[in-house]
Parts: C-alpha cells; sequence; structure tokens
C-alpha cells in the first residue's frame, strides 16, 4: 500500500514539475526574444558581423600581383596640423603623397580605378581628415592607414582598395 502512495505522488510531482516547467517557458520566451532582438539593433548600430566567416577571408586572397598600385605625390611635402592633445601644444604631421593598392581581379575594379585617377582630390581630402582627427598622443601610421583604408572603402563602397600606403609621413 506504501508504494503505491509513493508512485502516486512521485507522478504528481512529476506532472506538476513538468507543467512549471512550461509555464515558466512560455513567460521567460518573450523576454529572451526581447534581449536578442536589443542584442540584435546594438550590433547592427555598431557595424558588427555576427558570423565569423563573413568577409574575413576575402580581404586576404590575394597576391601582389594581384595589385595595381594608384601613386599620388604632392609636387612638396603636405604639412598637416593635428588636433590639440594633453599637452595643450599645436603638433604637425608632414606627408609627400600616398599610393593605394587596387585588387585587379575585383568586380569593381575599372569603375572603381577610374574614379581614383579622376578624383584624387576626393582620396587626398579623406586621408586629410584622417590625420588631422588625431593627436600626437594617438596618432600612429598604421592606424592613419587602417582609417583611412575604411573611409575610402566607404566612400567608393567597394572592397577593391585593398591597402593606403603614406609615402613619408611623418609627425611631432
Amino acid at each position: 500500500m506504501k508504494k503505491n502512495i509513493f508512485s502516486v505522488i512521485i507522478t504528481a510531482l512529476t506532472v506538476i514539475n513538468v507543467v512549471l516547467t512550461a509555464i515558466m517557458f512560455f513567460v521567460m520566451l518573450p523576454t529572451f526574444q526581447k534581449t536578442n532582438n536589443l542584442i540584435t539593433q546594438v550590433a547592427s548600430v555598431l557595424n558588427l558581423e555576427l558570423d565569423a566567416d563573413g568577409d574575413a577571408d576575402s580581404d586576404e586572397e590575394y597576391s601582389l600581383k594581384d595589385l595595381e598600385s594608384v601613386a599620388v605625390a604632392f609636387e612638396e611635402q603636405q604639412t598637416l596640423n593635428l588636433k590639440i592633445g594633453g599637452d595643450g601644444e599645436s603638433h604637425y604631421a608632414m606627408l609627400n603623397g600616398y599610393t593605394l593598392s587596387v585588387y585587379k581581379k575585383a568586380d569593381d575594379y575599372k569603375e572603381v580605378s577610374k574614379i581614383l585617377t579622376n578624383n584624387q582630390a576626393e582620396i587626398t581630402d579623406i586621408i586629410r581628415s584622417v590625420i588631422q582627427n588625431h593627436t600626437s598622443d594617438d596618432i600612429s601610421q598604421d592606424e592613419i592607414q587602417k582609417e583611412a583604408l575604411e573611409k575610402i572603402r566607404e566612400h567608393l563602397d567597394s572592397k577593391a582598395v585593398k591597402k593606403v600606403i603614406l609615402d613619408n609621413f611623418m609627425f611631432q
């Protein structure tokens, strides 16, 4: 008799557990969905890619023979003012020119190459603005090249430009 009562009690507790788990699932599901949507929106605002398999590999699949260089040399060395840093003094950067490496096998290579040759002033302005947005404390050639590359790609709406090289870049 005792075994039957324990079986009935265990069965009842199991059914109650399943019911409470189902209720908790349906109560928590909308909250989880809202949290997921919020995280997705924040990631899209920050322009983060949620999948790691995206374009990360496509940027590295080229060789030097697949690149064409578009060089722009200034008539005289350009002196650019940097933002005033923590020391409160004026600092400068100097630049003789720049070279853009364009991927010849890109779908929009001809269009991008034409734009780069015809609109050198716009590209020069992008590089100047990137340099002038830095202080002497946070400036580095690598950082300038990366930022300029991102801005040029964004401006051209193309990833055909693979590298920005600053010619004789110095700062003090």
